[in-house]
Formats: C-alpha cells, sequence, structure tokens
C-alpha cells in the first residue's frame, strides 16, 4: 500500500514541475523578449498553460497565480505523505486532477472563443503537437493519482465492512 500511496504523488508533482516550468519561461521571455527559443518555447511548447493564465487573470490578477494555484497542492500531498496522512494526499491528488481539466477547459474556451456555429456544424477541437503531448501527460498523470486515490479508499471502506 505504501507503493500506491507513493503513486497518487504522480499527479500533483508533475502538474507542479510542468507549470513551473511555464512560468519560469514566461518569465524568462518577458526579460529577454529578443529571443526566439524563448518565444518558441512559451507559444508553441508551453501554450496551454499561457491560455489558462490568461483565462485565470479574468478572475485574480496576480502575477504566476498558476503557480501559487498548484504549489499548494504539492506540498499538501508531500505534507501528507511526510505525517502519513493519506486523507492529505487524495484531497491534493483529486484537486490536481480539477487543475488538469481547467487547463483543458481553458484551452477549449479559447480556440472556440470567436467562432460561429451554424445549425447542426459544431467545431470540434482536438489538441494537437505539443498542446495533445501535454494533455496527455498531466491528465494521465492526475488521472492515474485521483483513480488510485478513490482506490485506496474503497479499499478502506471494503476492509472496515468485513
Amino acid at each position: 500500500m505504501q507503493k500506491l500511496t507513493r503513486l497518487q504523488l504522480i499527479g500533483p508533482l508533475i502538474l507542479l514541475s510542468t507549470i513551473c516550468a511555464a512560468e519560469i519561461f514566461a518569465y524568462a521571455l518577458s526579460q529577454r523578449p529578443s529571443s526566439g527559443l524563448l518565444w518558441y518555447l512559451n507559444v508553441e511548447v508551453f501554450g496551454i498553460f499561457r491560455k489558462s493564465r490568461v483565462a485565470l487573470s479574468e478572475c485574480v490578477n496576480q502575477p504566476f497565480a498558476q503557480l501559487l494555484i498548484v504549489s499548494p497542492l504539492a506540498l499538501l500531498a508531500l505534507a501528507g505523505l511526510a505525517l502519513r496522512r493519506n486523507l492529505l494526499i487524495a484531497v491534493s491528488s483529486n484537486l490536481s486532477f480539477v487543475c488538469a481539466g481547467f487547463l483543458v477547459f481553458s484551452w477549449h474556451h479559447w480556440n472556440a472563443a470567436g467562432q460561429v456555429r451554424a445549425a447542426s456544424l459544431a467545431a470540434l477541437h482536438l489538441p494537437t503537437g505539443n498542446d495533445a503531448c501535454f494533455f496527455i501527460l498531466l491528465l494521465f498523470a492526475c488521472f492515474v493519482s485521483f483513480t488510485i486515490s478513490h482506490f485506496f479508499y474503497v479499499h478502506l471502506l471494503r476492509s472496515r465492512i468485513s
């Protein structure tokens, strides 16, 4: 069971590391706006985080807001591991799945904005390229954490009932 507890950390830690990398490259771009590599990384590689940063700025006008939201989730998971409290790890893994869902929603909202739809002709947006890689990575990692935390508590409930 200890191995399953550590697998719950995958979602929050991968989400934290990717958002931290996206924020670092965005800050580096603000310091060196003439760098072609930093423009490529910010627009092409970490584009979903730029889009969610814009969506989040409608509610919270704080620099590094994504990092300020996700870092407590990772700290909560690490505190749960240190204190041996599975509930803290489960809450963190479930909320990291919600954050990954927000990234997908903000990407879809960004791409669907400004499009006119006819009666039965709805636009279907599928991520491609780097966006697809990040979607697969983040959603899979967060879904694994999410599923394992639910498996862990279902197993705990079954053992108490028996």
